[in-house]
Parts: C-alpha cells; structure tokens; sequence
C-alpha cells in the first residue's frame, strides 16, 4: 500500500490544479474568449454574485457579451476535498471591471466549487460576495 495519495487527492497538488483552473477561467474574461471560458463550465454550471444568478446559458449569453474584465488578483487561497468527485477552492479577489459602460472596482471572496467529470475537473459553481 502506498502511503501517497493520488495527484487529484492529494491537497497540495490539487490546490495548484484549482488555482490553475480558476486563473484560466479569468484569463478567458479577460480575453473574451468564450469558448475557452464555456469549456471550464460545467453543464449544469451555476454563477452568483451581486450582479444575478446566472446558469451556463445565461451566463455566456447574457453576462459575457456586457462585461469587459479589466484586472483580477487572487490571493489566500485555501481548498477543501469536499468528496469523491467534488473540490471547493475560496479565496479573496481583487477586480475590476466594465459592465455595461460602468467600471466597477473591488474585493470579494469567492467559492467555487469544481467536480470531477471523467479525468477533468469542471467548474460547477462559482459564487462571489463582497468582501468585508
């Protein structure tokens, strides 16, 4: 019996993988590029934040075309196996962004919840709130 666990269960290396995934999922905002960003989603992909809740549908249908993202940090970020499948990063974000013709600067805290889908870890939810 080996005493080291699998790469996509060993915390460490699949905090790195999230962080990884999470840095994709912006660097698609930030370069419009829908395809690479409804390819982190998952089908049954779920955002909320202040500005709505948004399914995979709506979200790249309706937010994506309005919002321009301008910059986006992250910094603390802290993960949790949160069953077989299942992975929750959270961290803290910086941001800034255009919506609609209005900039729009701040911090929040994200959760984003990733499952396993075959070998590929996909988005599942992504939830932000402003932070305190």
């Amino acid at each position: 019996m080996s005493d080291t666990a699998p790469p996509d269960r060993d915390p460490g290396q699949l905090k790195n993988l999230l962080l990884v995934l999470e840095h994709a999922r912006a660097d698609a905002w930030l370069r419009r590029d829908r395809r690479a960003l409804e390819a982190l989603l998952s089908p049954d992909f779920v955002e909320i934040t202040t500005l709505g809740r948004f399914d995979k549908t709506g979200l790249l249908d309706r937010l994506f075309p309005s919002l321009t993202l301008h910059t986006f940090t992250i910094s603390d970020p802290v993960i949790r196996i949160a069953g077989k499948d299942t992975a929750v990063i959270t961290y803290r974000c910086d941001q800034a962004f255009t919506l609609n013709g209005k900039r729009i600067e701040g911090a929040c805290t994200v959760t984003a919840t990733y499952t396993r889908e075959g070998n590929k870890y996909r988005l599942a939810l992504w939830d932000s709130k402003a932070a305190s």
